[in-house]
Formats: C-alpha cells, structure tokens, sequence
C-alpha cells in the first residue's frame, strides 16, 4: 500500500507523526492528493469500498495541525475521491479521547484497518508509544467497521452517535 502526505508543516517535527512515517519509509511526501484522501469533512466515508483504489492508486492524509486547520482549509481537497473516517476516538497525547481527532498516523492506520489491513495498521502503530493506546481504545469500534460498506459504516456510526448524544 503506498501512502502519500501532503505536509503544511503546523505542528512540532519533532512530534509530527506524518513526519515520522515518512523518516521510517512507510510514506512519500507530496504536493498533490493521490488516491484516496482522508478529509475530515467529506460527506463520505472510507470503507471495504474503497481498498481497490487505496491498492492501485494510493492513499493520502493532509498534515495540518488541528488548530490551524478549518472546514475552508479541508474544502481546498474535497473531490469525489475524499473519504473521512467513521467516529473514532484520537489515542495521541495531545488529543486524548476526543472524538475524529486524529493523528495522521491514527489516521492512516485506521484506515488500513477498515480496508481489511489490520496486521499493517497495528504495525504502523508500532512507531508511536500511545500506538496501542489508539487500537485499545477503538478496538470495539474497529469490530464494528471492519471490512463493512459504506452504508453500513454510517448506519454504525450513527447508532453510535445517537447512543452517545442520548437519541433513540
């Protein structure tokens, strides 16, 4: 699987956990979006779906900090290719438990593990020592998405939701 980074270098590199992939050879930099990307407000979201053109073609997370990131930075890599995760909960130090605050690390290894890639989304985890914090901590929620369709992916997560906000 080939992996791809486009770096707007906002956070710490000595943190950074894109930067960190790419040091280790698990990812390439580049300028512009290869594959499929992880965008945190496409309206839809990765799945089993999408594995053959994660395959063929690659996928790419954008590094920005969260801080300095909004929904018109994220809007500039929308296209029919952008996917964003299901509900999960971020095991990085900085965002500790809150919910779709993803590391790029977390990211892309949570997107292996959707695909049906979990032996190499455990192993990417292995590079951070909260990694295993990260599965421990969605290791349910992973269950539950593992190689599913979209549909059923957001039908999971929006029970999830509900449960969460105290719907039906």
């Amino acid at each position: 699987m080939r992996i791809f980074v486009i770096e707007f270098e906002q956070d710490d590199p000595k943190k950074c956990t894109a930067k960190r992939m790419i040091r280790n050879g698990i990812a390439t930099s580049t300028k512009k979006p290869i594959g499929i990307i992880l965008n945190p407000i496409s309206k839809r979201v990765l799945s089993i779906d999408d594995r053959e053109i994660i395959e063929r073609k690659g996928l790419t997370v954008l590094d920005s900090s969260w801080n300095k990131s909004d929904e018109k930075f994220f809007r500039k890599y929308e296209s029919k290719l952008s996917r964003r995760l299901p509900f999960l909960l971020a095991g990085n130090p900085i965002n500790y438990a809150k919910p779709f605050k993803l590391s790029s690390l977390e990211a892309v290894s949570a997107s292996l593990i959707i695909i049906g890639e979990k032996e190499l989304g455990l192993q990417l985890l292995s590079l951070v020592k909260w990694g295993l914090t990260f599965y421990k901590l969605n290791e349910n929620l992973f269950e539950l998405y593992y190689k599913r369709n979209e549909r059923e992916i957001l039908e999971i997560e929006s029970q999830i939701l509900g449960e969460i906000m105290g719907g039906p």
